[in-house]
């Protein structure tokens, strides 16, 4: 067989490229909302603009693309189409895929939590526990103070510091465990070295049990929620470092499916926030 022959032959057994080329453009055109010309586009994606011409005018009449003024952006299609994929498979469904890593890295409870309405609570809104019978236990939709565990703690480290000020300024701040922050003062000193660490370590929740956490970031920057894993104090503290890694390699891999595009806190050396 000539190398003509089978380079014919590879074509034909090879998957066809323009679907992944057209969620390229989708993809894309999302990360510039203003628009982009052809040429700008052919840039971006390294593609030529025959092919892009040809693509976008199919998309266009589709209605997942407007042009205007040789710009092309998202159009009505496009939304709607994203709209129905959050309804159906909204946060924290569509980062599942995450947190069942997470769970199979360390084989400890993972818990991903969002903070309540009022900012008073954290609320677990996904939970993978730990196959042990000596395990860190919690169910979708508990609460805790904010300041009693890392997700919580995390949460408001990451948060705004108007509704940092508000909540420490507000809250009563009662021992849960004798490692527990009681002190507005020692709060405030935990969120600067959990923001300054990027993730938080706390045994403030249940008696010899102690979590790590991280934040998770929405497409805007904003503060979503935050993941983390929690077990017995001392299988934590015999896999300090490696939990700590996990957890925020974690975090980052959520917010980036989320959408965030910004600079993802990095591990201290040491474990920040209170023990």
């Amino acid at each position: 067989m000539t190398t003509t022959a089978i380079d014919q032959d590879r074509d034909r057994t090879a998957p066809p490229r323009a679907p992944v080329r057209v969620m390229q453009v989708i993809a894309a055109l999302a990360n510039h909302r203003d628009g982009l010309s052809l040429a700008q586009l052919s840039d971006v994606l390294q593609l030529p603009k025959t092919s892009l011409f040809s693509l976008l005018r199919a998309l266009e009449e589709g209605g997942y693309v407007m042009s205007e003024n040789g710009h092309h952006r998202l159009g009505q299609e496009t939304y709607s189409l994203a709209a129905l994929i959050q309804k159906i498979d909204g946060f924290p469904g569509n980062v599942r895929s995450w947190l069942n890593e997470l769970h199979q890295a360390c084989q400890e409870t993972v818990l991903v939590g969002v903070p309540s309405k009022d900012w008073t609570q954290l609320i677990y809104v996904d939970v993978i526990e730990a196959s042990s019978w000596l395990r860190y236990s919690a169910n979708v939709g508990a609460r805790r103070p904010l300041y009693s565990t890392s997700l919580g703690l995390t949460m408001l480290a990451f948060t705004s510091t108007e509704r940092q000020r508000h909540y420490i300024e507000s809250t009563r701040l009662d021992a849960v465990t004798h490692h527990t922050i009681t002190s507005r003062s020692a709060l405030q000193q935990a969120l600067r070295r959990i923001r300054a660490a990027g993730c938080a370590c706390s045994s403030g929740s249940i008696e010899g049990a102690t979590g790590v956490s991280a934040p998770v970031f929405d497409r805007d920057g904003s503060l979503l929620g935050a993941v983390g894993l929690a077990g017995p104090t001392a299988r934590y503290e015999r896999n300090a470092d490696q939990f700590r890694a996990l957890v925020v390699r974690c975090g980052e891999q959520m917010s980036r499916a989320l959408g965030f595009t910004g600079a993802y806190p990095n591990v201290a050396s040491h474990p920040p926030g209170p023990r």
